[in-house]
């Protein structure tokens, strides 16, 4: 789970309670799991149509909740996805979906396990 989010971020999350309760943290992983699976469909589809304002406003959205959870390596994967859009770099883009899209599932995989863990 380390390799795919910076625990230290998780660790920060759960001690902003003051009792420990997870509850915030649980809350955020419910978040990027309800609306991820949107975001990299949009991006997908985005690359189809060469949709470039879809996949960069996409690309911003999962960036920012990739960093809320320290999922770091899809938080800057998100961010190449943003510059590369802004250029219209349809090269870089479509080389960098299916890595987007491949970092976001081992991201929701350990998302899935810490949410059992502490629910």
């Amino acid at each position: 789970m380390s390799d795919v989010l910076d625990m230290t971020v998780v660790e920060e999350l759960l001690s902003l309670s003051d009792d420990g309760d997870p509850e915030l943290l649980l809350d955020l992983i419910k978040l990027f799991l309800d609306d991820g699976p949107n975001k990299v469909r949009t991006i997908r589809d985005g690359l189809a149509a060469r949709d470039f304002d879809a996949m960069e406003r996409a690309a911003h959205s999962l960036k920012g909740s990739s960093g809320n959870l320290g999922a770091r390596q899809l938080q800057d994967t998100c961010e190449q996805m943003q510059l590369a859009t802004r250029r219209h770099d349809l090269d870089t883009t479509a080389r960098l979906v299916p890595q987007l899209a491949n970092q976001y599932d081992a991201v929701q995989c350990a998302l899935l396990a810490l949410r059992d863990q502490y629910a």
